[in-house]
């Protein structure tokens, strides 16, 4: 393959092919699995629950990425867990455990509130909207939005890799193998080279497992039962109407538009093809079928994955062919019970330690969008403000809020919510910018 370029239309020889599909196979299965065991356990799912959330997560992003290479944009695009999702999930476990709610009612909720978005993924792209809506989401109001997120599942992170989200308490022999295993994966991020950096995640998790095997720490996954199994519909129960939810999906949904966007502009360069306005709107209609999947099998909500530019860039093959056959093989492989029981079994501080760098990038990206400001007074006031206001409510205990309606003292007690409401209002009513008015240069302490 070496000095020879396969474009989206070609079909290479059956070696290539082999090569090419189980390559994309392994890339998939690296960005797809972690999320949904981590999930699993912080979700108190149980080995076996947990199995069959991984094999729904692997079939959803299977069909949706079968979806997206045949009617939508056409290219060869991962659709994976969403990271934003799945942090907007491990917040709201958060909030619920401490306002002594229901997880079970919160899954039923989570269920509604994907179905929503789907809702409005459809209608924007169907209306040609995009872009109008993005519009409001400056660097600013994104900025403000992933810094809150990963600050707010930093405890949970944390206190996974440390061993008390299981215990209770600081392990430490589980606490030094969680860093030596962040060490890793930071290592393999900045120095690492080809596909070394891009399986950086899938290496420190067989790491991980592995030496989970060898002190003897490991657990084994829970039997399968049958060969085949169909993915249940509304598995968490029939979907439930929750304003507060509805409303944190719906921003997260919007916000997700520009990575639907900017995976697809990455891959056309990689796959060295013009991305045409036909080409966005198919992926973004897709985008929203895979959402409502999401939230008829009760998974994490996908998004277009642009590190698979990476691998097209890294082995020169863009062709469809191979990206094809893994996306059936993933999808077939959400059909086997045996598959996501035996993965259901990753040691869960493993999971955490893995995801505690590519969360620590969802705050780079935060950072990077504040960077794009000039950060005069206005900008400052803009975003400090909106950050500070949301880092605060997640100091303030929730039966704080216990004498405020139930639906208002919900969204007071998500300082995600909080943050980005703050951010919209400063930045576009409040301390709206004069149009033609030249931002002052930066202030810097």
């Amino acid at each position: 393959m070496e000095g020879r370029f396969f474009p989206l239309e070609a079909r290479p020889g059956g070696t290539v092919t082999a090569l090419a599909a189980v390559q994309w196979l392994m890339f998939m299965l690296a960005s797809v699995v972690t999320v949904p065991v981590v999930l699993g356990a912080q979700l108190g799912l149980g080995p076996a629950a947990t199995g069959t959330f991984v094999d729904r997560t692997f079939f959803v992003s299977g069909v949706i990425s079968l979806l997206q290479v045949t009617v939508g944009h056409r290219m060869p695009i991962i659709e994976g867990p969403a990271g934003m999702w799945w942090g907007v999930w491990v917040v709201l476990i958060q909030i619920t455990g401490e306002q002594g709610g229901s997880t079970a009612e919160l899954l039923r909720d989570l269920e509604f509130a994907l179905c929503t978005s789907a809702l409005a993924y459809l209608v924007l792209a169907g209306l040609g909207w995009v872009q109008r809506v993005q519009r409001w989401f400056t660097p600013a109001v994104t900025g403000t939005f992933m810094t809150l997120l990963a600050l707010q599942i930093a405890q949970s992170l944390l206190g996974g890799m440390l061993g008390v989200a299981a215990t209770g308490r600081v392990q430490p022999a589980e606490a030094l193998v969680s860093v030596l295993l962040v060490a890793l994966s930071v290592f393999l991020i900045v120095r690492g080279r080809g596909l070394w950096k891009s399986f950086s995640v899938l290496v420190t998790l067989a790491v991980g497992w592995a030496l989970y095997g060898v002190l003897g720490w490991a657990a084994p996954g829970p039997p399968a039962h049958g060969v085949f199994a169909r993915p249940e519909l509304f598995p968490f129960g029939v979907p439930r109407w929750h304003t507060g939810i509805v409303l944190t999906g719906l921003l997260t949904m919007v916000i997700l538009l520009s990575n639907v966007i900017s995976s697809e502009q990455v891959m056309a360069q990689a796959a060295r093809v013009p991305l045409r306005p036909s080409d966005i709107r198919r992926g973004t209609l897709i985008s929203g079928v895979g959402t409502l999947l999401a939230g008829l099998f009760g998974t994490v909500g996908m998004v277009p994955l642009s590190v698979s530019a990476s691998l097209v860039a890294l082995t020169s093959v863009a062709s469809r062919l191979p990206f094809l056959l893994a996306a059936a093989a993933l999808t077939l492989l959400g059909l086997l019970p045996a598959v996501g029981h035996w993965l259901a079994a990753l040691p869960e501080a493993v999971g955490y330690a893995s995801l505690f760098t590519v969360f620590g990038q969802l705050l780079g990206f935060g950072l990077k969008d504040f960077q794009t400001l000039a950060l005069d007074q206005r900008d400052l006031f803009v975003v400090t403000l909106s950050v500070m206001a949301g880092v605060g409510v997640f100091f303030i205990p929730s039966q704080a809020w216990a004498g405020l309606p139930p639906v208002l003292a919900y969204l007071l007690d998500n300082g995600l919510i909080v943050g980005v409401v703050l951010v919209l209002l400063l930045e576009h009513v409040v301390l709206r910018r004069r149009t033609g008015a030249a931002p002052a240069a930066a202030e810097r302490g």
